[in-house]
């Protein structure tokens, strides 16, 4: 009689211990949640900041054309402006990569507990023929 209650306790003792699983996955998936969601928010901003910038590079641009110059890039208002764009580029580049490091996080989080065993490791492959049929060469097939 006491089997059937250690079989019981260690049936109960999996499901709980699924349970834990489940809830530890879940709870460390939302915080992740919430870390895309800061991530997302301030990538929008700096989104903002990136039109903002390109507005201005804009302004340089054509006010450096107004003012006569041939080749308005060379203009230290104007490379100040792109180099200032491409940095904010980069910083909002910068938060949808660690957007994307922190997804892969929740996928993997999933892939552990329901994935299947590896598969078995593949066999050593068959001696290699002996040297003389190699070089024996092949008879065209008639047709």
């Amino acid at each position: 009689m006491s089997a059937d209650y250690q079989g019981l306790a260690a049936k109960g003792f999996k499901g709980f211990k699924a349970v834990m699983w489940y809830v530890k996955t879940l709870s460390l998936n939302m915080l992740r949640r919430g870390l895309i969601l800061g991530r997302y928010t301030l990538a929008c901003w700096q989104k903002q900041k990136v039109n903002k910038a390109m507005r201005r590079l804009g302004e340089e641009f054509f006010q450096a054309l107004e003012q006569g110059e041939t080749n308005p890039l060379v203009v230290a208002a104007v490379s100040d402006a792109v180099k200032k764009a491409k940095d904010l580029k980069e910083v909002k580049d910068k938060n949808y990569r660690a957007m994307a490091v922190i997804r892969e996080k929740m996928r993997a989080g999933w892939a552990k507990k329901s994935s299947a065993p590896p598969p078995p490791a593949p066999e050593t492959p068959p001696p290699a023929e002996p040297a003389e049929a190699a070089e024996k060469p092949e008879e065209p097939v008639a047709s």
